[in-house]
């Protein structure tokens, strides 16, 4: 799960201006924040299979502006294919390192161990922000590899996307416009829709939106509501709840963060919310790559004291003529950081307790139908800060004897490039 900052409104500019901060480079993402660098070693174990990955990321109030990853995945199941794996992307804003122009770039490459053959993903997106109430993007996204076949053990699969978005800030109220074109294995797909997003008292925002496609099956409906955290927090819980239906297919978020720690703020809020809307006209395939969530065990738990998610997914896939089989899941997942707890070299642990149901169809010998089966477990995550530099995490699935480790090493440099 991410929280990615992809654009805001006029509320971080007021910010700044409440603060001394004049400086225009700074009056989107909200006050700058020194950068943090993360470098992770991590590995899951799973009956006798692993996956192993290095990651690192460069992360600032733009959020992360750099990532890599490269892994090796020797875990055999239905959800993911055996690949060695090279992951990288970057944000840039290469006119005076200002916020009015942003072009992000990233891509994949893989390759498949058990038959050697190559994946590819790219994307690409440039966002003009030629005022503060007033923004617009163009983005590019291609996708050239495999998916799991019905009649054959792979299938593959071509698919690209390019879209162009538009939004106004009037006051409390953003009007967002959308048009985009896509072809899926030849066939041309093409999508044009409207959000609106209403911002209220008490930091309180809704947004609805709907994009039409000449398919109709690919029209999509999405709604958001929440309330966002000022910068200054304020010990009110922040939150954000998004669904998202087509047919045959439903996706629910939820968060919950509260405490004097609490980083879901303005730009994150607004940014996440209209980034969901836009994403149904983009890629499903390049979501991880866009938003530069590639690391083993994520950082989302560091946004808040105590943090709340709520994911849900289920989608009909055709299993036989007339016959509808679902995939999907549902985790619920509950994080405590002790921000305040030390022991020697030892601070801020962190606990989490997940729940969580998969559900996949499985081929029944005694019908000779594909029936639903579902599946729940529980995990459990455990953290400790090392010298505040050293960051451990430990997730345990004990249904499945599933363990993953990961190390991370942590620093930050401020304005004057001075490292701490």
């Amino acid at each position: 799960m991410c929280f990615s900052i992809i654009t805001t409104c006029s509320a971080q500019t007021e910010h700044t201006r409440q603060n001394g901060n004049e400086d225009s480079r700074h009056s989107v993402f909200g006050p700058p924040m020194p950068a943090l660098w993360e470098f992770q070693l991590s590995n899951l174990k799973e009956d006798g299979q692993n996956i192993s990955s290095f990651n690192f990321y460069k992360k600032d109030q733009r959020n992360k502006t750099l990532f890599f990853k490269i892994a090796n995945n020797n875990l055999n199941n239905r959800n993911e294919m055996r690949v060695k794996e090279i992951t990288g992307g970057a944000v840039l804003f290469p006119i005076n390192d200002d916020d009015h122009l942003q072009l992000d770039i990233g891509g994949t490459y893989d390759v498949m161990k058990d038959t050697s053959l190559p994946g590819k993903a790219f994307y690409s997106r440039i966002t003009f922000r030629p005022q503060s109430n007033l923004w617009f993007r163009f983005g590019s996204e291609y996708f050239d590899g495999y998916t799991f076949g019905s009649r054959s053990p792979y299938r593959s699969t071509i698919l690209n996307s390019n879209y162009f978005v538009g939004k106004v800030v009037v006051s409390s109220f953003s009007l967002i416009g959308l048009v985009g074109k896509g072809k899926i294995d030849n066939q041309m797909n093409t999508r044009y829709g409207f959000a609106g997003i209403v911002e209220g008292p008490f930091n309180l925002f809704v947004l609805g939106g709907y994009i039409k496609s000449t398919q109709q099956k690919e029209n999509v409906r999405t709604l958001a509501i929440g309330r966002w955290a000022p910068f200054r927090p304020d010990g009110l819980p922040s939150s954000i709840f998004i669904w998202k239906h087509k047919e045959s297919y439903d996706f629910q978020l939820g968060g919950l963060f509260w405490g004097q720690k609490n980083l879901f703020v303005h730009p994150a809020a607004v940014g996440m919310s209209q980034g969901m809307f836009i994403s149904s006209t983009a890629l499903r395939e390049n979501s991880e790559l866009r938003q530069g969530q590639l690391m083993s065990i994520t950082d989302d738990y560091r946004n808040a004291d105590i943090t709340l998610f709520y994911v849900y997914l289920d989608q009909a896939i055709q299993m036989g003529p007339g016959k509808l089989n679902h995939v999907g899941f549902r985790a619920i997942e509950l994080f405590k950081v002790f921000d305040e707890a030390r022991f020697s070299i030892l601070s801020k642990p962190v606990i989490g307790v997940f729940y969580n149901e998969e559900t996949n169809p499985e081929f029944n010998m005694v019908t000779r139908n594909f029936v639903d089966q579902q599946n729940s477990f529980f995990s459990f995550q455990a953290g400790i800060t090392i010298q505040e530099s050293f960051i451990l995490n430990v997730i345990n699935v004990p249904q499945k004897s599933e363990w993953t480790v990961a190390l991370s090493f942590v620093y930050m440099v401020d304005r004057n490039n001075e490292t701490r």
